[in-house]
């Protein structure tokens, strides 16, 4: 585009939003006002009192979109208290306004259709969750003696002497982050679990996967000071995962999507991992968690025993990691 031909271009768009702003029409103002500024960045010069014109453009586009992230915010604190489920409105608004990224599910290996996108979910949501978290101190009582008996924590990114070597963000072997067993691979680990009576029966009303060779895994996860757990993505959307915190020192975190959260001691923490998530322990101290997956609260019976059905065929042909 010559600069005579694309400065005569610029000027009429500019013109067209003058009279649309007199007029206050915002939406055609600005619609002209955007059109002329994309024009001019594709012009080879414009002169300057055009280039003056187009900063004052620019300058109105740039004031009405505050001005409409403001009535939009505004919409989230006009509701009234106690109204439903507000952080999803208030989600809402802000990826409309491109103030928070959308994340969907991505599990690595089994995406369950139909399933609401949802990252966390809420402890007052289930029905067993008061009585696991009334057994938080004596879950506790049983980790503190595993600690002073220095209970054996492995990294839980290992080798398996059966496949290739499995790496995850460098942090094979990584003693950042370990992990003690009480289930695995669908079945308890009796050196561990018969140390931990009470964690082991405050379990048995929870409903967690049951996974032919895969599920229920349950463990007590530890991050030493500093750790970092990259982002990933779990294998599948129709699990939940679990956090019970034991021991979380204030500075831990935990991102799932575009939402960030810090675990409190006691209060269960659930979410859907198949969304991108990584954790952090910015503190001095360890953090510790009791960590088990549960079924997807909108699954059936007959579903759920399909889904384990499924994973024996995978299994069957293909490596996996642990679930």
């Amino acid at each position: 585009m010559n600069s005579t031909a694309g400065g005569t271009q610029v000027e009429a768009l500019l013109d067209r939003g003058d009279d649309y702003a007199a007029k206050a029409d915002i939406k055609a103002s600005v619609s002209f006002y955007q059109a002329a500024l994309k024009a001019a960045s594709h012009a080879f010069e414009v002169d300057q009192p055009t280039r003056a014109r187009l900063e004052k453009a620019a300058g109105y586009v740039r004031a009405q979109a505050e001005t409409y992230k403001t009535l939009l915010r505004q919409v989230v604190l006009d509701r009234p208290a106690g109204v439903g489920r507000t952080d999803r409105l208030r989600h809402a608004v802000e990826i409309l306004t491109g103030e928070r990224e959308l994340f969907m599910q991505a599990p690595s290996v089994l995406h369950f259709p139909y399933l609401a996108h949802r990252q966390f979910f809420e402890r007052d949501e289930f029905d067993w969750v008061p009585a696991l978290e009334a057994e938080t101190p004596a879950i506790q009582a049983e980790l503190h003696a595993l600690l002073r008996e220095s209970a054996d924590f492995q990294p839980y990114v290992e080798d398996d002497a059966d496949r290739p070597r499995r790496e995850f963000h460098g942090l094979h072997g990584d003693a950042s982050w370990t992990a003690l067993y009480l289930w695995r691979n669908g079945e308890p680990v009796a050196v561990n679990a018969d140390r931990c009576p009470r964690t082991m029966a405050a379990l048995e009303h929870v409903p967690m996967t049951k996974i032919q060779g895969q599920t229920p895994s349950v463990l007590f996860s530890r991050l030493t000071p500093g750790a970092h757990i990259p982002p990933h993505r779990g294998m599948l959307n129709c699990r939940l995962i679990c956090h019970l915190p034991l021991i979380v020192p204030d500075g831990c975190w935990l991102r799932v999507g575009n939402e960030t959260r810090q675990w409190r001691e006691g209060e269960l923490m659930i979410f859907d991992d198949s969304f991108e998530h990584e954790a952090k322990n910015d503190s001095g101290e360890m953090r510790i968690v009791l960590l088990f997956d549960i079924w997807r609260p909108e699954l059936n019976a007959n579903e759920q025993a399909g889904i384990s059905k499924i994973f024996e065929t995978i299994a069957a042909f293909t490596h996996l990691p642990e679930a």
